[in-house]
């Protein structure tokens, strides 16, 4: 694969997550939901972990299955492929990165400072 290949690649999988993603809110939030993390801020509610640990252990659930995968070559579960797990890891991430990013703008204290670092401890 060149580098132009590469990035075609890229594309096609971004909007294959992307057209996921929007199926998966819609599945998650309710047709009408006002949140999508709502599966993830459930963890939170639930006193099971932050919200933010939710997403992480589902990342690290995908990663295990790729771990899995690496290891065995092959996956068991018929309707779920190696290309599922990272499209689910794609998205997870985005998910990650746009709830930390809406708590930080709703949030004083966690605003970004003036050389772009988060104050997120």
């Amino acid at each position: 694969m060149n580098k132009e290949e590469l990035f075609k690649h890229h594309q096609a999988v971004c909007k294959e997550a992307l057209e996921i993603m929007v199926k998966k809110t819609h599945d998650y939030a309710g047709a009408e939901g006002d949140s999508p993390f709502a599966n993830f801020e459930k963890t939170e509610l639930m006193g099971i972990s932050s919200t933010e640990a939710g997403f992480l252990t589902r990342i690290t659930d995908k990663v295990s299955r790729l771990v899995t995968f690496m290891n065995a070559g092959e996956l068991k579960v018929e309707n779920e492929s190696y290309q599922d797990a990272t499209l689910d890891i794609i998205n997870y991430l985005i998910l990650f990165g746009a709830y930390v990013e809406s708590k930080e703008q709703t949030t004083p204290s966690n605003r970004r400072t003036p050389n772009g670092n988060s104050t997120i401890k």
